[in-house]
């Protein structure tokens, strides 16, 4: 049991890792830009829901997506996020960074099964 939860987690932090960049990139946008940012800036901090909302669930889905079916997993994993995304009402919803560690790999992992059935 133990060695079946590590390897979850393994998988699962190795569709964050790759895209920490990101994350230390919306932190920091959010830190200075935000009204109460060390740097008040209306135009900068205003990327800042979208960063959360679009770019950061689309990257850990896509990089879960690719984890199961290499680049067309890619793919179908942004592909797949963007429509739950939509689903919740975009930046109105809530981020779906945890639908996009579901999402990611399960759309890989459906262009793998279904997409050699010619």
């Amino acid at each position: 049991m133990k060695t079946a939860l590590q390897k979850f987690g393994k998988f699962l932090s190795a569709m964050v890792m790759p895209n920490i960049g990101a994350f230390i990139a919306w932190g920091f946008i959010t830190a200075l830009f935000i009204a109460d940012g060390w740097l008040p800036n209306e135009k900068l901090a205003s990327i800042q829901p979208y960063m959360l909302t679009y770019l950061l669930p689309v990257l850990i889905a896509a990089t879960g997506g690719r984890m199961v079916a290499k680049d067309r997993g890619l793919v179908m994993g942004a592909i797949a996020i963007m429509g739950c995304i939509a689903g919740v009402g975009g930046t109105k919803g809530q981020p779906m960074l945890m639908a996009a560690m579901v999402m990611g790999p399960f759309a890989g992992w459906v262009i793998k099964k279904f997409g050699n059935l010619n």
